[in-house]
């Protein structure tokens, strides 16, 4: 259990649990309605399909990364998208492209509009959407320009849930007993990581009980590690990369600015490139 806990990406690991509704159903849907009372939305009575994304890592080169998504879909017909999202880029435009492909694919030929599912993507993430958008959850709507309070359509609606938010207000176990949508933040941010606080969460709902015994096979599962291993060396390839651009981009900046003759120092101070770097330039 230590081994496989040191450095796991926040939520990364417990997201994965949700592989398919007969093992993790009854803990998906307590999620899903603690979110949805949350945001002031009706719960779901039942879940129909459930299947992550997790289970389709790629093998090839460069495709590691994989995606960490859960599709529902309910009894009533509205679909939900929940996704462990590691890039802040773009993350609305991606939440409507994939929310829309989703109901796309649900959205019978010759049906009319007024039957388009409603679908819903909630995103979690362990950084800020925008620096001016602070709170634990942040909602994205389609709404009228003239109006901005009225919203234009029910059938698509999008949640940021911000980790670094809850973790701002909610620092200990206690702070989110009676409260099952936070319970299942502080699951997923640490509680999993502490088998007494994961005991104490799991007796709050059937729903954590479920997900603390799934946590407890996956953690033994030998494929389900190989393949968060393949994830997480997948984020370490992209972490190389990016680092490496940067680093080269610094350079290129220093080497223009030394040819303008601007002192080491300020090149120095101004790219975060050594006295070296530079004089080697």
């Amino acid at each position: 259990r230590d081994k496989l806990v040191t450095g796991v990406q926040t939520c990364a690991l417990p997201i994965c649990i949700f592989q398919d509704a007969e093992k993790a159903g009854k803990a998906m849907l307590d999620f899903l309605n603690a979110v949805l009372k949350h945001v002031g939305e009706e719960p779901i009575v039942e879940i129909l399909d459930m299947k992550s994304e997790y289970a389709v890592f790629g093998e090839i080169a460069d495709q590691k990364y994989g995606r960490l998504d859960v599709r529902v879909k309910a009894e009533s017909g509205r679909l939900f998208d929940i996704e462990v999202q590691i890039d802040k880029d773009f993350m609305n435009e991606r939440g409507f492209f994939y929310g829309g492909r989703m109901g796309e694919d649900e959205f019978k030929p010759g049906a009319p509009y007024d039957k388009m599912p409603e679908v819903r993507v909630i995103n979690l993430v362990d950084f800020y959407v925008r620096n001016d958008r602070t709170n634990v959850v942040e909602p994205v709507y389609l709404t009228y320009g003239n109006n901005p309070g009225e919203i234009a359509t029910e059938k698509f609606k999008m949640y940021h849930i911000q980790l670094p938010a809850f973790r701002k207000e909610h620092k200990t176990l206690e702070s989110v007993q009676g409260d099952t949508f936070l319970a299942w933040l502080y699951m997923f941010d640490r509680g999993y990581q502490n088998p007494d606080e994961m005991e104490v969460l799991s007796g709050m709902t059937e729903g954590l009980r479920n997900f603390a015994t799934q946590y407890n096979y996956a953690i033994n599962d030998p494929d389900l590690i190989r393949r968060y291993r393949m994830f997480e060396d997948g984020k370490r390839d992209v972490a190389t990369k990016v680092s490496v651009a940067e680093k080269k981009a610094h350079l290129e900046d220093a080497q223009k600015m030394k040819a303008k003759g601007f002192p080491i120092s300020d090149i120095v101070e101004i790219t975060g490139v050594s006295f070296s770097e530079v004089d080697a330039l």
